[in-house]
């Protein structure tokens, strides 16, 4: 076509696509005719046409392939794919990795392809399911190392030198602006910005043309290159938009619409301040097409095909310039708006998820950072955006003060959805991503105004969701905004917080810092200021605010610049007032913290409570409550500490309870009563924590991670997951400690392998704290302050009680005291800290504390007292080493309240000895009392107390008021003390003028508003002093007077164990303050002496007392005491025995003669009484189908689950065996024939299960009806009206009862036994026939008729029959499979034989013979007309039972004897026999069943032969008798040859099981072989039925134990390597003529054969041995499975499953809980759980490793067979850790499948409603 000849756009629209596109593709390489092909475009593309028009997209396709078709094109670019990095991009749910070994980033991630690719080998990944989309970074060396690349990326990857050819890309050069454009117009024509619904509209019908852009960006680097010069060509967008449109009004309009739309989209009031700062202008002027598809991606509120198509082009280096260069506005100048969009989008989610998939790669790469922050000012601009989006939704403060004129501080409204709905979020993550850089982290640091601005920010949040205790009644709703409040703390706050820290580590940095903490002091100072916080106010009892981001900045970069750069405290602390205000909010959350879990905020609701533990939860703990600890450190080490301990007692308000003055109660709601104990305890754990924490101190890392690691593991023991999530972490500090978190793992704990037992709970591995982690690492400070819940304290209380006891390190009944250490050493300029143990107040507090537990009455608890023991030892360990030589003061008078003048110095050791002699307290008395009057009130020092438990001498107990000497001894004491028949002590409490009278208290009154109270000075005797308080705390702990002997006295080592009770540790401190201060020495000496001479004395003489005397004793007391109970019990025994044998002696006496009934205990009204007629017992059963057996193969191993390309062969099953016989069968045969002659089952067979408990069937019904009446009223995981009930006993899922036949119907009279064969066989002819029916009992065969119902019901009905036609031979059959079900089930769970059955211990609780009888009794009332069986049997032994039939007389349709099933036959025959046979007559049965199927062996044999081997055979045995092998043998080649049987024709379809030669040796073992089967089935029916314990031993064969059990021969004396016995041995006719009964059999068979020769040969060769069977086998890894059906196509609906499963019995895929498969409204794993497994069906579901088992109409999670390598399982794939395949627990899955245990293990069931 010539060009000049080149038709219109409309008449070329009619032409061949493929020459359209060859023509311009060749005139586009040519340069000519371009304006054609434009017209031509933009008669294809134009915008009146619907974008999403089928016809046009397909011209493009044609036009940009230049002839090919676009699949070849496509194929053929991707040829030339030289990208460097991959760049594939994802949306949501995507799988991909994350390696934290390769990664730079912590963004960094992987496409499977790529990750497969690389070598990633014993790094640290994992798999993750992406929540936001993301794209593969493989490739990109500023993100990743190249060690991770796959070999297909990398800038050092080897490329082939093949370049593409000039013209492949001419068109798709030529047409790319005109696509845009053709995208730019829609967009431009649907922007309604009033109607933001219709934007989801909009972009559904772009669908289309937004795929096909896709599809292009798919072919790799060359069209992504052809794309991008598109899209950022400066010319290519003024031609488009400005030069085009004059004389086109279309595109006039368009540009009108653009530029509107342009115009008013709003940006961020905040940036109107900072518009002449560079790249903060807010004025838009898009430059190329890229700017502007940006500016529509945001208005349409982020498409997520626009924002795939943009991403995707990202690999080209000049695109990704372009979206970020300054001098263009394509993404970073948008930003202001993306933040509004953020709060006003309809999917804020959504949006937000987008937004950080474009931001994280553009933000990952430092360089580009750098270049954005410097040319464009992005910090500002993030930092902007945040602060307009917090000042929107701003509330006024009311905190301390809720009057405005006072507080005019704003906080942010915690309950507003831009909090709730986290809409800040992906701001913060790329600035979180930016700041990851240090570069950028620098410009921020060293920016004192965007400092300043972040610090405003920050004090938006400062005291948000405040909290108000309420008083008087619960709270009527329970905000939930705490949520929000916590998450915008440590994602808005911490997470830049410790990632701007993570840049301050060296001194060269001490700047950065130092303007931080500047900062952060002048923002708090400012924030006192708007609050109206004064120094040294009181806040308001009240409020609670957990939220204290500035006092949070300030201890942190307080505690870096001093541990890490080298700058000294005291240089950055603020004066002190402003200490004192900076303590006043952060102790209050203490204060608050003890009040909450008192329960002292209950009526604020459960949220109350989660905040408290939400504050010190492991992701808040280190941002939050650590640094308000550390806060708490640095102010006490810089306050006076008078002043600071004072100030926690005021807080705590205890100062009342710690008043010695009798009017002292709390006269506000703060503290009432019953919780003063635990403010105490408060009080002192937070001493306690300030001393011992050192988190912030100077701790090293390693010590740290050690420490956080035994705490977690000292609660409880810890899988190794729980353990990663548990660690306190720094927000926003990826990896933090993780490179410390194996090393010390692996240092202080012993991995746990879960245990796996049946029945048992399913375990994963654990860790467990080493020994030495109790002795060295576990510290009940840190515990305490780490955990969530009170019980995880006590817990490691209880797991440490437990430890020193297994160790033999601690012996004593009571429980130990915690074991308190002495806290590590602190960076020197925190020494200050321990000036809070050296205090008077300090030291006051803590002996007022010991004193009130003295009391009469005390009600101090012990962890008051370990806690006061702890403070007193910790004031020893740091007190001053030089004490001032004062002496001893003189018993001093101090001042209640005053407790910083109490003691004369600040030294412990000095103090303890001073003795408080009297607490002066003011008192309020009425104006007329007598002024002179003298007050005594009933003190509660527990004087007495002592003196009634140690029995001192009155001399001694006026002593013990303190310190005594020799001197004080005849002293007047202070305080009374009562003689022996005194009840109380009593307590002086004196007026200052010293007189004496009784107290009067008089109601207070006012008159006229004048007061006429008086105050007066009282006194309240003491005399005690530390020392003396802890001698009595001593006696009081251990119980025993005079408990601790000073050193002085007994001669001893000082106590330094950290392992015992409270007096070990009271003994413990008093040694060291001995030890320390020979003052205290003395005083403790004359104390003790003072107190129990007695006691002295006896120390004094019987020091040298042999302690092994006294525990000989101890033990000599003991014997006694058991020897008494022993015979005492003896005794009872005896008695109780003799009054049952009086109670059952008349009875014996009556009937001698008569058997012992035997009786059964119901678990319902617990009577013991046999089974009767009128009341029979039942046993509990429980009924389910299986398919277990026909799941056997005749190979034995089993199906492997395929993973890749390699062929796994299926192998036919049992239950497919078995149902082509049938099939085959009743092709042949007449229906009823073909139904006695085999068995059914292997496919939905009802499988009977008990758990040993009996109950009455009327105690059952009542039982049932109740369940009945409580299923109506609510809901139960039972079927009751299906009959399904818990045992009542053992609780395990039943839903039958089978009845116990009574004893009396089992004394029915039988045939003797005789021993000629024909006499046995025609008396077992005549039982056939005459033999009961019922079992004689009206109701007992009501109940057995319910049970065959149950078993009928069982299962599903296509496997209750096998034919259409309900005759009852089809009803038979199925009562005969039931047995011949349970038998093979039972012979399974043996191991597949009876060989060796001593060492297996198998046990059963066995329900067979009730069953049994069940199944008798409907056999019989099947066959109540002329028996079947007689003739049958006839023809089976061969002997004439009646004139009208022969012995070998046969029906011509009937299926030969030798094609039919032997052990089908057996039972049949028994279940028509009475339930009261003989064992010989079972014995002569099995016999004469035996001869048949050895008869059979030697049919099938034959047909194994070749023709020479068979006529070596015949002629072999032609003249030996039929008693030996050889003679029969030849005999059966004889008749069988008679046939077509053996035509050479037919030998291909033959298998042969021996190449080698026939010897007589192998045909033996091939006849024991075959004869196997039927002796197992005949030897479990006989263990069944005469309860015979099958005890086969090692040094015996199967086939000999078995013939023997069987009494099939009688040489069970001979050694088993002899081989007498043979398959020949165990023969025994009951005719004298074999021959002609076994030629009978032939002729039968032969008849068959010589119509059917084929079929024939099929019956008898078709003998398969079947192996136990198994589940699929599964691969060691688990991603093999994952990566080869995630994205596997169903077979049946052609998609992709939403949840892809796999069938663990056989292998097949399917769609789980999806209806895209169902049959009818069933779902198709449910009906393949029937289908497969008879209504047990196990699944693997692929995108979550768990096992799913249904069990008929429930289902459960069974758990997961594939474990991590810490043994634990990954539900749901959330931590994408590699999984391996355990085989424990995929060997417990098999075995509970094998032995239909799931009902009984699995505890948690659903019901499934069909729809799995």
């Amino acid at each position: 076509m010539a060009g000049n000849d080149m038709p219109s756009g409309s008449a070329l629209l009619k032409r061949s696509k493929r020459s359209v596109a060859t023509y311009f593709k060749g005139e586009n390489a040519r340069q000519a005719n371009l304006q054609k092909f434009h017209d031509f475009l933009e008669h294809l593309l134009a915008p009146q046409r619907p974008i999403d028009d089928f016809e046009p997209l397909e011209w493009c396709r044609w036009l940009i392939a230049g002839g090919s078709t676009f699949e070849e094109f496509a194929k053929t670019v991707r040829k030339y794919d030289n990208a460097v990095t991959c760049g594939l991009v994802w949306t949501a749910n995507f799988v991909a990795y994350r390696c934290r070994t390769c990664g730079i980033s912590p963004c960094m991630s992987l496409c499977s392809d790529c990750f497969q690719a690389g070598n990633h080998e014993g790094h640290d990944y994992n798999m993750f399911r992406s929540q936001a989309g993301g794209a593969c970074d493989c490739g990109d060396t500023s993100v990743m190392n190249p060690s991770g690349f796959c070999p297909r990326h990398g800038p050092d990857t080897h490329r082939h030198a093949v370049h593409m050819p000039g013209d492949m890309m001419v068109n798709a050069e030529a047409m790319m602006p005109q696509v845009f454009l053709r995208l730019i117009h829609y967009l431009r024509d649907n922007c309604k910005p009033d109607v933001k619904s219709s934007y989801y509209v909009t972009m559904d019908d772009a669908e289309q043309f937004l795929s096909f852009l896709q599809s292009l960006t798919d072919m790799g680097a060359a069209m992504r290159l052809v794309m991008a010069r598109t899209l950022t060509s400066e010319q290519e967008y003024r031609r488009l938009t400005t030069e085009k449109i004059a004389n086109n009004p279309y595109c006039v309009e368009s540009q009108k619409n653009y530029v509107q739309a342009r115009e008013i989209m709003p940006y961020p009031a905040t940036f109107e301040k900072y518009q002449n700062k560079r790249g903060l202008s807010q004025k838009l002027h898009h430059m190329t097409l890229l700017d502007e598809l940006v500016f529509w991606m945001v208005k349409y509120e982020f498409p997520q095909r626009i924002v795939t198509l943009l991403l995707s082009m990202l690999p080209v280096d000049s695109y990704k310039e372009a979206f970020t260069r300054p001098s263009h506005v394509a993404f970073v100048h948008h930003y202001s708006r993306i933040s509004l969009v953020l709060v006003q989008a309809l999917d804020r989610m959504t949006v937000a998820n987008r937004v950080v998939h474009i931001s994280v790669q553009l933000f990952s790469n430092e360089t580009l950072a750098s270049k954005m922050m410097r040319e464009c000012n992005l910090l500002y601009v993030l930092v902007l955006s945040l602060t307009h989006m917090i000042e929107d939704i701003r509330t006024e403060s009311t905190l301390e003060d809720p009057d405005p004129a006072n507080n005019f501080h704003n906080v942010v409204d915690c309950s507003n959805d831009v909090m709730k709905s986290h809409c800040y979020w992906p701001i913060i993550s790329d600035l979180t991503n930016l700041l990851t850089h240090s570069s950028v982290a620098s410009k921020f640091l060293q920016d004192e105004e965007l400092v300043t601005m972040w610090m405003e920010l920050l004090s938006y949040l400062q005291g948000m969701n405040l909290n108000q205790r309420e008083l008087q009644q619960h709270v009527q709703f329970e905000a939930d905004s705490y949520y929000a409040a916590f998450s915008a703390e440590v994602e808005i706050a911490a997470s830049l917080m410790w990632s701007l820290v993570a840049h301050c580590k060296t001194r060269s940095t001490a700047s950065f810092s130092l303007r931080m903490i500047a900062a952060a002091q002048v923002a708090l100072q400012d924030w006192f200021l708007a609050i109206n916080c004064h120094e040294n106010m009181k806040p308001n009892p009240y409020h609670l605010t957990f939220h204290l981001p500035l006092h949070r900045y300030l201890a942190v970069f307080m505690m870096q610049a001093v541990l890490h750069q080298g700058v000294v405290l005291t240089d950055i602390l603020p004066e002190d007032a402003l200490i004192k205000k900076i303590v006043t909010h952060v102790l209050q959350i203490q204060v608050c913290l003890a009040q909450i879990f008192a329960n002292m905020w209950v009526r604020n609701g459960i949220q109350i409570k989660g905040q408290a533990m939400t504050y010190i939860q492991c992701h808040f703990c280190y941002s939050m409550a650590d640094a308000d600890i550390y806060l708490l450190q640095v102010c006490a080490s810089q306050l006076d500490p008078d002043y600071f301990v004072n100030t926690v007692l005021q807080r705590f308000n205890i100062l009342d309870w710690l008043s010695f003055s009798p009017d002292s109660n709390p006269r506000d709601e703060v503290n009432r009563s019953e919780h003063e104990m635990a403010m105490v305890e408060g009080a002192l754990s937070l001493f306690a924590t300030l001393l011992g924490v050192r988190t912030y101190l100077g701790i090293e890392e390693w010590d740290l991670v050690r420490l956080e690691m035994a705490s977690l593991l000292c609660m409880s023991d810890r899988q190794h997951s729980q353990l990663m999530d548990l660690m306190p972490e720094k927000s926003g500090v990826p990896g933090h400690g993780k490179e410390l978190f194996e090393p010390t793992l692996k240092k202080i704990a012993d991995y746990k392998a879960p245990v796996f037992a049946m029945g048992g709970k399913m375990q994963q591995g654990t860790y467990v704290p080493k020994a030495e982690v109790w002795e060295k690492d576990y510290d009940p400070v840190h515990v305490a302050l780490r955990a969530i819940y009170r019980k995880d304290l006590q817990s490691s209380l209880d797991r440490y009680t437990e430890q020193v006891r297994q160790s033999g390190k601690y012996t004593s009944k009571t429980p130990p005291w915690p074991p308190f250490r002495s806290p590590s050493p602190v960076n020197q300029q925190y020494k200050g800290l321990y000036r809070i143990l050296n205090c008077r107040t300090m030291h006051a507090f803590l002996f007022t504390v010991l004193h009130k537990a003295m009391a009469k009455d005390s009600n101090v608890p012990e962890s008051v007292l370990y806690y006061c023991v702890h403070l007193l030892d910790l004031c020893v360990t740091y007190s001053p080493p030089q004490t001032s030589r004062k002496g001893c003061s003189p018993a001093s008078t101090v001042m209640d309240g005053k407790y910083h003048r109490w003691f004369s110095t600040s030294d412990i050791k000095q103090n303890a000895c001073e003795v408080i002699s009297e607490v002066s307290f003011q008192t309020r008395l009425m104006a007329e009392s007598d002024s002179g009057d003298m007050c005594t009130i009933s003190m509660d020092n527990d004087t007495s107390t002592l003196e009634e438990m140690f029995q001192l001498a009155p001399s001694a107990a006026s002593s013990m008021g303190g310190p005594i000497t020799a001197a004080q001894i005849n002293l007047p004491s202070m305080i009374s003390i009562p003689g022996p028949s005194s009840g109380t002590a009593a307590c002086t409490i004196t007026k200052a003028t010293g007189t004496s009278t009784a107290l009067k208290v008089k109601p207070k009154y006012e008159s006229r508003g004048m007061s006429t109270e008086q105050v007066h000075l009282s006194r309240v005797s003491v005399n005690e002093s530390l020392l003396s308080l802890l001698l009595k705390l001593h006696c009081k702990l251990s119980g025993k007077s005079g408990s601790y002997v000073p050193m002085s006295v007994k001669k001893r080592d000082p106590v330094k164990t950290l392992i015992g009770d409270g007096p070990v540790f009271v003994g413990k401190l008093l040694d060291r303050l001995c030890e320390m201060s020979t003052e205290c020495g003395r005083i403790v000496h004359d104390t003790y002496r003072a107190l129990w001479p007695d006691e002295t004395d006896k120390k004094t003489q019987g020091q040298n007392v042999d302690k092994e005397t006294k525990r000989k004793k101890a033990w000599q007391r003991q014997q006694k005491l058991m020897a008494e109970f022993a015979s005492k019990q003896k005794a009872f025994i005896e008695q109780t025995m003799e009054d049952d044998v009086d109670d059952d002696e008349p009875e014996d006496d009556g009937d001698v003669m008569k058997p012992k009934e035997t009786t059964y205990d119901c678990v319902i009204c617990g009577q013991l009484t046999p089974s009767t007629g009128d009341r029979p017992i039942g046993l509990v059963v429980f009924l389910q189908a299986s398919s277990v057996l026909g799941h056997r193969k005749q190979v034995d191993h089993p199906q492997v689950l395929s993973v890749d390309a390699s062929y796994n062969p299926h192998f036919s099953t049992c239950s497919d065996f078995q149902k082509k016989r049938l099939e085959t069968l009743m092709k042949y045969f007449e229906e009823r024939s073909c139904q006695m002659s085999v068995n059914i089952g292997w496919e939905g067979g009802v499988c009977v299960q008990t758990c040993g408990h009996y109950l009455h069937l009327d105690c059952h019904s009542s039982y049932m009806q109740s369940l009945h009446s409580q299923s109506m009223s609510r809901p139960e995981p039972l079927a009751v009206s299906k009959g399904e009930y818990w045992c009542p006993l053992c609780r395990q899922l039943s839903n039958s009862v089978v009845p116990i036949v009574p004893d009396e119907n089992q004394l029915a009279l039988v045939k003797p036994v005789s021993r000629d064969p024909e006499v046995m066989v025609r008396d077992l002819a005549d039982m056939m026939v005459t033999r009961p029916i019922t079992p004689g009992s009206a109701n007992l065969t009501r109940v057995m008729g319910n049970v065959m119902e149950d078993l009928t019901n069982a299962t599903h009905s296509v496997f209750k029959v096998f034919s259409h036609s309900q005759t009852s031979e089809s009803v038979l059959l199925f009562v005969c499979s039931v047995a011949r079900t349970n038998l093979e089930i039972e012979l399974l769970q043996r191991g597949g034989s009876l060989e060796n059955q001593q060492g297996k211990g198998y046990t059963k609780k066995n329900c067979f013979l009730p069953m049994m009888h069940v199944l008798s009794l409907h056999s019989k009332i099947l066959t109540m007309r002329p028996t079947p069986y007689t003739d049958l049997w006839a023809h089976i032994t061969g002997v004439t039972l009646s004139e009208e039939s022969t012995s070998i007389s046969v029906f011509h349709k009937d299926v030969p004897l030798l094609l039919k099933d032997a052990t089908s036959l057996l039972i049949q025959l028994i279940l028509t026999l009475p339930a009261t046979i003989k064992e010989e007559h079972f014995d002569f049965l099995v016999q004469m069943l035996y001869n048949v199927v050895y008869i059979q062996a030697m049919s099938v044999i034959s047909c194994k032969f070749t023709p020479e081997e068979r006529e070596a055979w015949r002629k072999k045995g032609q003249h030996l008798p039929v008693e030996t092998m050889e003679g029969m043998l030849s005999h059966i080649v004889t008749r069988l040859s008679l046939s077509r049987l053996f035509e050479d024709d037919d030998k291909q379809s033959i298998p042969a099981i021996c190449q080698s030669v026939w010897s007589p040796h192998s045909v033996e073992d091939s006849l024991q072989e075959f004869c196997l089967p039927f002796l197992r089935m005949a030897a479990l029916l006989k263990h069944n039925l005469f309860d015979l314990e099958i005890n086969s031993t090692q040094d015996q064969w199967e086939f000999q134990f078995l013939s023997s059990y069987l009494g099939l021969h009688k040489n069970q004396g001979k050694a088993a390597g002899a081989r007498e016995v043979d398959t020949t041995v165990c023969v025994s006719w009951a005719v004298s003529e074999p021959l002609k009964l076994t030629r009978a059999w032939c002729t039968d068979l032969l008849n068959f054969i010589g119509m059917r020769p084929v079929e024939g040969k099929f019956f008898l060769v078709m003998q398969p041995t079947w192996f136990t069977p198994r589940l699929v086998e599964l691969p060691a890894q688990y991603y093999k499975i994952f990566q080869t059906y995630r994205n596997k196509q169903c077979a049946v609906c052609n998609k992709v499953p939403l949840d892809p499963t796999i069938c663990l019995m056989c292998g097949h895929f399917l769609c789980f809980r999806d209806n895209c498969c169902k049959e009818g409204m069933v779902y198709e794993c449910v009906q393949h759980s029937i289908t497969c497994g008879g209504g047990i069906g196990i699944f693997l579901l692929v995108n979550s490793s768990v096992i799913i088992v249904i069990r008929g109409p429930r289902a459960t999670l069974w758990g997961s067979v594939f474990l991590d390598e810490h043994g634990e399982e990954d539900r749901d794939l959330k931590r994408g850790k590699p999984l391996y395949l355990s085989k424990e627990r995929y060997a417990l899955l098999q075995e509970q499948w094998l032995s239909h245990s799931f009902d009984r293990v699995c505890k948690k069931w659903i019901w499934h409603r069909d729809r799995l």
